[in-house]
């Protein structure tokens, strides 16, 4: 049975149409499609916009929470919208269109479709898709506009947040599902989410946060979530390297692993340093605008629906199999794969649900300041903010 123990106090000072696959700052790179392409070559001065994002032809939605003791879902960003709810169910992830992004669908996903839909006012908040292009608002969403009231933010600096708040170490275990790193045992260091969101001035009316990267993915997090600490496995030694040779794939880096010894509880958190040393500050390759580097900042999950051993990555080669155990095979779904709880190189976090009328603050042009200064924007249901 899993056991989920409640966090009292925190410290308390304080198709798959694919705009996630673009070109500029913000549009996350996971996919491999040809819509953003097609977008910024109509609009290239949206690069590293607002407009460089899932959202654009994406909508929000709801999907269950793992970990959450109700069973309970949230509305989630338009990453989690399509990929743990839709897509995991089977379902058309043309579900998750927004108006704008139906309308561009119907109209034939080509740079003459959005010409056509120029006119149009696809969310009916009285500016038409052109003019929402120019306001680097987006023209799916009837809540972003540029007569709407931006939502209450403030800016947290990592020096400032390390002088307020308790630093949070934890060795971790992380299961992934195809990364060539494998999955680990590290030493984590950095704070609660949960206490990062009260310094921040978070609202009693918040429900869930959304955790996002310089690239645009997002990962969204109840509230409740935030309020549990998780038990964890005991480590499963004798899969790695020194073991297994090239068939080896976990990684032992945490300085204190003991046999049957199940790992301390842990809770979703911000990192900012593993093993004892810093993240290489993030950076975007100018050649495929993928992701380099995860730092300053780190969201980190424990495995939060049944925590399990490791398993053997989904690109294992096959020869592995004659000398790994069946019960360390590769397990979609059997085996939680918490590596997809984390965000790297976070600078911003959005708490829902944005007062009502507010729309959010475009954070992507900063994003690479926040990188630089290390810095978080937060933002949404906040009181006192700036």
């Amino acid at each position: 049975m899993r056991i989920i123990k409640t966090l009292l106090a925190p410290a308390a000072a304080l198709v798959l149409i694919g705009v996630c696959a673009g070109l500029g700052l913000a549009a996350y790179k996971g996919h491999h499609e040809k819509d953003m392409p097609v977008m910024l070559q109509a609009y290239p001065d949206i690069a590293g916009t607002a407009l460089d994002d899932c959202a654009v032809c994406h909508k929000r939605g709801p999907a269950p929470v793992p970990g959450d003791p109700a069973k309970r879902s949230a509305q989630v960003t338009a990453c989690d919208y399509c990929h743990a709810d839709m897509l995991a169910k089977g379902l058309d992830a043309r579900g998750t269109l927004n108006s704008y992004g139906q309308a561009y669908l119907d109209a034939g996903r080509s740079e003459q479709a959005l010409r056509g839909l120029e006119s149009a006012d696809s969310d009916g908040d009285g500016a038409s898709n052109a003019q929402e292009i120019k306001d680097r608002t987006l023209p799916g969403d009837a809540d972003d506009n540029k007569a709407a009231p931006t939502a209450p933010q403030r800016t947290l600096l990592l020096q400032d947040l390390q002088k307020r708040l308790p630093a949070y170490k934890v060795p971790l275990f992380m299961n992934v599902s195809k990364s060539p790193d494998g999955d680990r045992y590290d030493d984590l260091e950095g704070f609660l989410l949960l206490d990062v969101l009260i310094a921040a001035g978070m609202a009693d009316n918040a429900e869930s946060v959304d955790v996002i990267s310089v690239d645009g993915y997002a990962k969204t997090f109840s509230i409740d979530q935030l309020r549990q600490m998780y038990e964890q496995a005991a480590p499963v030694f004798g899969l790695g390297e020194a073991d297994l040779g090239a068939c080896g794939w976990v990684q032992y880096n945490a300085s204190r692993l003991v046999a049957d010894e199940p790992l301390p509880l842990a809770g979703v958190m911000l990192s900012y340093a593993m093993n004892g040393a810093p993240y290489d500050p993030a950076a975007l390759d100018p050649e495929t605008g993928k992701l380099r580097g995860s730092g300053p900042f780190r969201s980190v999950a424990p495995q939060m629906r049944s925590p399990g051993p490791p398993d053997m990555s989904s690109r294992a080669d096959a020869a592995c199999l004659d000398v790994v155990p069946q019960v360390y095979y590769y397990k979609k779904n059997e085996y939680e794969k918490n590596s997809d709880y984390c965000v790297k190189a976070v600078v911003a976090l959005r708490v829902n649900p944005l007062p009502a009328g507010a729309r959010a603050p475009h954070w992507q042009p900063g994003a690479m300041k926040n990188i630089s200064e290390q810095s978080i924007i937060v933002f949404g249901a906040l009181n006192n903010a700036d």
